[in-house]
């Protein structure tokens, strides 16, 4: 499994908008850049980003409460009981663990990383760490490679 942490020169921003169209977020992903350092020269969509067949990432945030999982998506050991510790509050800070799989089946382009990377966090609260700051060497849990998604403010 190779990594190309190129990943981590990428400038983006996490929003609440799902993206069901690879070009649309493409153009918006090659305007961040611009807007950001004034050029996209980073930015190389086609790219084997992650040269696996499926991974996980991990990232941490904030949940009204279970159903705000999604259906390829789990809590990591130390949160799976926080919803019964404290059943009062209105939001609980998590780290959450997804899986994805390669469209083709082999590898994970730089677009459909970051595209799939954003759609998974975006009905979720991320407070002020809405700023992607790239991926760290993979761990592999269960046999599968995961990526810790740094994000910052």
């Amino acid at each position: 499994m190779n990594v190309n942490l190129s990943l981590n020169q990428i400038c983006w921003c996490f929003t609440p908008k799902t993206y069901t169209s690879f070009d649309e977020f493409n153009k918006d992903v090659i305007n961040y850049q611009k807007s950001i350092g004034e050029t996209d020269e980073y930015w190389k969509p086609d790219e084997v980003a992650i040269d696996a067949p499926e991974l996980q990432i991990q990232y941490r945030a904030w949940i009204t409460g279970p159903s705000d999982l999604l259906e390829n998506e789990i809590l990591i050991d130390d949160y799976k009981s926080i919803f019964e510790e404290e059943p009062d509050e209105e939001e609980y800070p998590v780290e959450i663990i997804a899986k994805f799989k390669a469209d083709n089946g082999k590898n994970f382009t730089t677009l459909e990383f970051l595209i799939k990377l954003h759609n998974q966090q975006a009905n979720k609260g991320l407070g002020d760490h809405v700023f992607f700051e790239g991926i760290d060497e993979p761990e592999i849990i269960h046999g599968i490679p995961t990526y810790y998604i740094a994000c910052g403010s």
